[in-house]
């Protein structure tokens, strides 16, 4: 199995990074995702194969990845968002950032509705 390169490499780290693990035994991860976080876990099960290929070239070991909604999570409505109350300008600026253009380029997303957290 190839090592992931690094353009396919961080859509994994942006897919798993907000997780919360849950287990690890006998080679199955089991990571949660919060309501917050159910779109990118929705997108994780797309790239489920990248996701276990990365994980197994660090551990030196196979890993499988289970990507679970996090108790009461509704995975049948649409993923709530997050951030809100962002301006033009700030929307802007951070459609410039490296890392949420390679974000965007690598999901064929766009910007939208950006808010502001209010934690």
């Amino acid at each position: 199995m190839d090592a992931l390169t690094d353009e396919r490499q961080m859509p994994v780290v942006g897919v798993i990074g907000p997780a919360d693990v849950v287990s690890l035994s006998d080679g199955v991860l089991c990571l949660e995702y919060s309501t917050d976080y159910e779109g990118l876990r929705r997108r994780g099960e797309k790239i489920i194969d990248d996701i276990n290929m990365a994980l197994t070239a660090l551990a030196g070991t196979e890993i499988t990845c289970k990507l679970e909604p996090a108790d009461g999570v509704d995975t049948q409505e649409p993923a709530r968002r997050a951030f809100g109350g962002l301006s033009t300008d700030e929307t802007s600026e951070i459609s410039r950032d490296p890392a949420v253009k390679v974000l965007l380029e690598s999901f064929d997303g766009a910007l939208s509705d950006v808010r502001r957290d209010p934690g």
